[in-house]
């Protein structure tokens, strides 16, 4: 069995050969790029070329193709650049790297042990309706975004791989108004029942659904899974109440997802929500989620057998084979392997169960327990 027939059984609740294996085809299921070098010297692989990157903000890399083939990823991801990406000004001033992203945020990062970008300030913090109006929001068709894409198509064989294609237009519907009026802000603007509030949220679906009307009929016939996202928990809860989900930022999705799936009905929707979700997930099967990225199990209440056991046959579980916090950076060897062998029996019968850590691999994670966790997934991972 190839990796495509192997994925798509996966995603439509069937078992295959084996749990496929996700490795860098999404934003949060790739590596840093500290991490990711450590890694390619252990391998021997791609040591001429350079790191290229994924999300500049978060310090992601883009795996490799012989490296994705070496681990035996089984998943490619087709990645937009920001439409500015060529033009972006990096400033240093002081002990630290500026730069403003396509949305006018502005991020920083400490030149000497910086291992990420942290927003600075927002470009709507304090606007009134009037000038969030008038904002000039970036255009999601540019050209620019899309440019190199055929070329990167052309390399993968559309019968042996599927496709996600992630969605690297700024963030969620309800974090991308948050980085954009800033946390309390924009918060207590929804509190408050504020106009200006409905408005970016409507905008931000606005932008997102030009955004996949240029993808899907761009690229549509490659494309397997379309990844959302929308960070709705903290370590301990959701960041809002269940009631305000369902009130403002449910219905938004629905409409988000409903054009989707009528521009191809036959693609399959992955949300990325890190945190203490469990209570909107029947919320985001409602809305039309096909695929949960991932089950982030250290939070609280996200019990994964429990989750397996109510959502299983409505959702595919992708990511949440190791925690990411504490096991897989701290743990030693065989701690790893035991807790990988852990998650793969309680997510992996009956199918709906695709690879990855919970997110993306830090840069303190020892490339011994990466490759520890892969192997363990080979070994106890096979369906027959």
């Amino acid at each position: 069995m190839n990796s495509r027939k192997r994925v798509l059984q996966t995603i439509n609740h069937k078992e295959p050969d084996r749990v496929p294996i996700d490795f860098g085809a999404t934003m949060e299921t790739t590596i840093h790029q500290d991490g990711y070098r450590k890694l390619k010297e252990k391998l021997g692989l791609c040591l001429d070329k350079p790191n290229v990157d994924m999300l500049k903000t978060a310090g992601f890399a883009r795996v490799d193709e012989e490296v994705q083939r070496y681990i035996g990823a089984d998943v490619r991801g087709i990645f937009p650049y920001p439409a500015n990406r060529d033009t972006i000004e990096y400033r240093q001033d002081g002990d630290y790297s500026y730069f403003n992203d396509e949305f006018g945020i502005l991020w920083r990062k400490p030149l000497k042990g910086g291992l990420y970008y942290d927003i600075l300030s927002h470009p709507l913090a304090e606007k009134s309706l009037e000038e969030i109006m008038a904002y000039p929001f970036p255009n999601p068709a540019d050209e620019r975004r899309f440019a190199h894409i055929p070329d990167y198509l052309a390399q993968v064989d559309p019968l042996e791989y599927p496709m996600v294609f992630d969605n690297c237009f700024g963030n969620g519907i309800f974090q991308m108004s948050n980085q954009l009026m800033g946390y309390e802000n924009f918060m207590m603007s929804m509190a408050m029942g504020e106009d200006k509030a409905g408005f970016l949220l409507d905008k931000i679906v606005d932008l997102k659904m030009q955004f996949w009307e240029t993808v899907l009929d761009r690229f549509g016939d490659r494309i397997d899974v379309v990844k959302e996202l929308d960070d709705m928990g903290t370590q301990a809860n959701l960041w809002i109440s269940p009631e305000m989900y369902q009130d403002l930022i449910k219905p938004r999705l629905v409409k988000l997802i409903r054009f989707i799936k009528n521009k191809k009905p036959d693609v399959k929707i992955m949300m990325h929500s890190c945190g203490s979700i469990f209570k909107i997930i029947p919320d985001l099967i409602d809305a039309g989620v096909d695929i949960l990225n991932p089950v982030q199990y250290s939070a609280q209440g996200m019990d994964p057998v429990e989750i397996k056991r109510q959502f299983g046959n409505d959702l595919v579980i992708w990511g949440g084979g190791i925690d990411t916090q504490f096991t897989l950076p701290r743990g030693s060897v065989m701690q790893v392997k035991d807790e990988t062998k852990r998650m793969l029996d309680i997510f992996m019968l009956g199918g709906g169960f695709v690879f990855a850590p919970v997110h993306a691999i830090q840069s303190d994670v020892p490339t011994e327990n990466i490759l520890a966790m892969w192997d363990t997934v080979k070994e106890f991972g096979r369906y027959s």
